[in-house]
Formats: C-alpha cells, sequence, structure tokens
C-alpha cells in the first residue's frame, strides 16, 4: 500500500510538472492522503498536505493554501520538532504573504521564523537561499540598494564557494534586475556584464532560464 501510494506520488509530480493540476490534486488526495491517515503516517500527512497547498498555490488559490499549510502541515512538524521542516513551511508561508503583498510579515517570518534556523543547523545553502529571498522583499518594498548589498555581498558570494552555477547565475541575473530598476550611473553597465555572464552559464548548462535571460537582455537592447 505504501509503494503503490509512493508511486501514485511521482506520478502527481508529473501530472503537476505538466499543469495538469485536477488530477494530480485528485491523486494527493485521494492515493496518497488516504494511505497515510490509513497507516497513520503524521509526517507523511504533512507532506501531501505541503504537496496539495502546492497545486492550490499554482491554481492562484491563495488563501486555501495559506490555510493548508497554518492548519494541516506547520501544526504537525512542530508536533514532531522538525525545525528544518516547521523553517520549509514557514518560508512557503511567506512566499504567499509576500505575493499577496503583505511585505511586513513576509520579511518578519524571513528574518525570525527561518534565518535563524537555517543559521543554527549550520545550512550555508539554505541561509544564503534565505537572504536571497530577504534581499527580494527589500527589492519589492522599493530599497533596492539594500537589495542589491545583500545579493551582492551575502548571497552571490556563497554560491561561488559552492560552485552552484544554476544558483550562481539566477542570483546574478536578480542583482542585474535591481540594478536596471534604480538606474543610477553605471547600473546599467553593471546589469549587462552580469546578465552576459548569467547567459553564457545558463546556456552551458542547459536550463530553462537560459530563455528568460535572453529575453531580458533583448528588452534592454543587450542583444539583438
Amino acid at each position: 500500500i505504501r509503494g503503490k501510494a509512493v508511486t501514485m506520488g511521482k506520478i502527481a509530480d508529473v501530472l503537476h510538472a505538466r499543469g495538469d493540476l485536477d488530477e494530480a490534486l485528485r491523486i494527493r488526495r485521494e492515493e496518497q492522503l488516504s494511505v497515510c491517515e490509513r497507516l497513520g503516517d503524521f509526517r507523511g500527512k504533512a507532506i501531501t498536505m505541503g504537496q496539495i497547498a502546492d497545486i492550490f498555490q499554482d491554481r492562484g488559490d491563495l488563501d486555501e493554501a495559506l490555510r493548508i499549510r497554518r492548519e494541516e502541515e506547520l501544526p504537525v512538524y512542530e508536533r514532531l520538532g522538525d525545525v528544518r521542516s516547521r523553517a520549509i513551511t514557514m518560508s512557503k508561508i511567506a512566499d504567499i504573504l509576500q505575493s499577496r503583498g503583505e511585505l511586513d510579515e513576509a520579511l518578519r517570518i524571513r528574518q525570525e521564523e527561518e534565518l535563524p534556523v537555517f543559521e543554527r543547523l549550520r545550512d550555508v545553502r539554505s541561509t544564503a537561499t534565505t537572504l536571497g529571498k530577504i534581499a527580494n522583499v527589500f527589492r519589492a518594498r522599493g530599497d533596492i540598494t539594500t537589495a542589491i548589498r545583500m545579493l551582492r555581498d551575502e548571497v552571490l558570494p556563497v554560491f561561488e564557494q559552492l560552485n552552484e552555477l544554476r544558483s550562481r547565475a539566477i542570483c546574478q541575473t536578480h542583482i542585474a534586475n535591481a540594478f536596471l530598476e534604480r538606474n543610477q550611473g553605471a547600473d546599467r553597465r553593471r546589469a549587462k556584464e552580469l546578465l552576459t555572464e548569467a547567459l553564457s552559464t545558463a546556456e552551458r548548462l542547459k536550463i530553462l532560464e537560459a530563455n528568460q535571460i535572453r529575453q531580458r537582455m533583448r528588452r534592454e537592447g543587450f542583444l539583438r
């Protein structure tokens, strides 16, 4: 039974990635969730509820996604004392709040509920990723200079040290976009340099972000 549920979950992953959200949701609810409940698998149920929340979030139903994360997923990790999973769930809650424009609460969660956990766990990559999300909140609030400083000085060096080329290219793109938004002095020149390097990496890795970077460069007149 558990093996079948795991396999159905992988099928739901594929359907979700293909955009067949209704069938993915049906499988999560009818094939996975019911098995976890029969087996008394509280962690498995919480993980499945998180995947269901992902579907609602992709469908634009942010209220239901937020309710599931707060009421169905988060309490389980708190009871289990799973601080990492709790921090990851809090990050996803912050994602929803940020998309709804609740920037102050999203920032509080990032700084107080998420970042300290990854720092205590000495999870360098997750710490850098969280700092990048904090920078994005500052950027959304209009504090572009702070966002640039954090991305350039605190996030990018970590991905360079870890030799995570994809994350490095994405971070360079975020910095370039922030430079273009600020548009002071040599900002456009710096943005072009970063986007050129990011595009070269993305094309070498053959990742989807290459098209996005290329389109941005064309819009800015950096590419013909």
